[in-house]
């Protein structure tokens, strides 16, 4: 028989693997600018072209991503809901973490959404991101001619694809995962960080209590 303390083991040891895997794969894009700035002629006419090739190639790949991930929405005729609230649906504010700002509001309103019609949302939000990142970086690079950002933009956004939750659901199959529960939560690793770093203040609080009503009786 099957020893259940192996199998939580196991599961440790995977979830370690793959955190690891991702700061890894964090750490890929911020090796490729700095080798760029130290080691590569960013003036030099081929490197300009190169660079603005692999920037209209990764965008085109993951518009086209996109387009099939709505294609396979479409499909979804799920009876099964989930209630979400407008805050569910806007991307993490790093910011207000970092500070300590962003505050859970209980009085939120909630919306009841298909699991279709909220994925097609999640989808059209990533989306607008995309074309807003695209737009900024094609800014940029016309004003001033850097050509980083376009590089590490297209790998930051290629290499977080397989961790993405449509993506895992829609292309991978993974329907059953614990993390894949909607409202999706943020996929990236400082805000899995952030959400980690927020849990432990919960429990310092949950034991600062505990101890006080201990010292009350």
């Amino acid at each position: 028989q099957d020893n259940p303390r192996k199998h939580l083991r196991r599961g440790g040891r995977k979830k370690r693997e793959m955190s690891g895997v991702k700061f890894a794969m964090m750490a890929v894009p911020l090796m490729v600018g700095l080798y760029m700035k130290n080691a590569v002629d960013t003036e030099n006419e081929d490197t300009i072209m190169y660079a603005r090739i692999f920037f209209i190639c990764g965008k085109v790949i993951e518009a086209c991503l996109f387009a099939f991930l709505y294609f396979r929405i479409t499909q979804n005729t799920s009876d099964k809901t989930v209630e979400v609230s407008e805050k569910d649906m806007q991307p993490p504010n790093f910011l207000a973490n970092v500070l300590g700002l962003e505050e859970e509001d209980e009085d939120e309103v909630k919306e009841k959404l298909t699991y279709g019609e909220y994925d097609m949302r999640v989808l059209l939000s990533e989306v607008k991101q995309m074309v807003l990142q695209t737009c900024i970086i094609a800014l940029i690079h016309a004003q001033w001619g850097v050509l980083i950002p376009m590089v590490v933009s297209v790998l930051m956004a290629l290499l977080n694809k397989p961790d993405n939750a449509l993506v895992r659901i829609y292309i991978k199959g993974e329907k059953t995962s614990s993390d894949l529960k909607r409202p999706f939560k943020p996929n990236n690793a400082y805000a899995a960080m952030m959400g980690n770093n927020k849990k432990a203040k919960k429990k310092k609080e949950k034991k600062g209590n505990k101890k006080k009503k201990k010292k009350a009786h």
